[in-house]
């Protein structure tokens, strides 16, 4: 078990997030808020990520051509 310095707003905010997630502890508090910035992250990366109709067929041509050789 580790413990963490947080300032008064930050710890009215993580105990208004744990009654408000109805969590059992505010390790699992922080538990959600990693793994929802994570899955923000990811959902930013692969909006940069995506193609267009024009890119995705040209994307697709270069890996038929690489599967070809």
């Amino acid at each position: 078990m580790k413990t963490i310095a947080v300032d008064e707003e930050t710890w009215n905010a993580i105990k208004k997030l744990k009654a408000k997630l109805d969590a059992r502890s505010y390790d699992e508090v922080l538990k959600i808020l990693i793994e929802t910035w994570h899955s923000t992250n990811l959902d930013k990366k692969l909006k940069e990520l995506s193609l267009d109709e024009e890119e995705s067929e040209l994307a697709l041509e270069v890996l038929k051509k690489l599967k070809e050789e």
